[in-house]
């Protein structure tokens, strides 16, 4: 009979049709560690508020963020201790998984891993026609050594459209030794229209994560992000930045 198994990444949520971790939570999403000491011990909660039971395996990866904000994820579990890697979470009920990093000690600038905890598919009796929808989660581990910080830098903006909506990309650098998240911190974007108004825009912490996600900028790197404005802007005249 028919039977379809569909994996969702990077998600916030854990479903499983028809046995189901209905709205399953972890937390906390982010968390920061470091590389030595008695700081280098995380804990993440996985709640199962659900009915049913059902089974978690955990992965480290380093996590690789491209500019365009594609995640690139390699296996990195010789870096971590997780306890436990594997575990069924009763019904209504709560599981502590316990991560310890134990790659290089001496670091110059934080580095990003994410710990996956993903949902292990479950046998469906022959005959059945049934879908599993498998989500999980990838909670973001940052290893931060002391002395590090971040320094954020607007490299270039200039005036785009994407499908049909006007609005400016920002090209921003962290020229730092320690991550930082462009869609925690409110924004302001400024400029001048094609028809000469001006525009003026400050955007809330909530309201950039709607937009940019987190927008987590590692040690060394770039990401570009797209503000949409309510009209088309002349370039040379914009300028857009994290206000404090």
């Amino acid at each position: 009979m028919f039977r379809m198994l569909l994996f969702v990444w990077g998600a916030i949520a854990l479903a499983l049709t028809p046995v189901a971790a209905q709205a399953a939570r972890v937390s906390p999403m982010i968390v920061e560690i470091k590389p030595m000491g008695r700081g280098s011990v995380a804990r993440i909660e996985l709640s199962n508020p659900g009915q049913t039971e059902f089974p978690v395996e955990v992965q480290m990866f380093r996590g690789l963020i491209s500019e365009a904000g594609e995640l690139e994820l390699t296996p990195a579990d010789e870096q971590f201790l997780v306890f436990p890697p594997q575990r069924v979470v009763p019904a209504q009920s709560q599981q502590v998984f316990r991560v310890q990093y134990i790659g290089e000690a001496e670091l110059t600038a934080s580095e990003i891993y994410y710990m996956q905890i993903r949902q292990i598919p479950v046998e469906i009796a022959p005959g059945q026609s049934q879908v599993q929808v498998v989500v999980n989660f990838n909670v973001l581990v940052n290893v931060i050594p002391d002395g590090t910080t971040p320094q954020p830098v607007v490299e270039s903006v200039r005036p785009v459209v994407r499908r049909d909506v006007p609005g400016v990309e920002v090209r921003m650098v962290n020229r730092g030794t320690r991550y930082f998240t462009a869609g925690t911190e409110p924004w302001r974007v400024s400029g001048t229209a094609e028809d000469g108004s001006i525009l003026d825009v400050r955007l809330p912490p909530e309201e950039v994560a709607k937009l940019i996600g987190v927008g987590v900028v590692a040690p060394g790197r770039a990401r570009i992000f797209f503000f949409p404005t309510e009209k088309p802007l002349v370039d040379g005249s914009i300028q857009a930045n994290m206000v404090p």
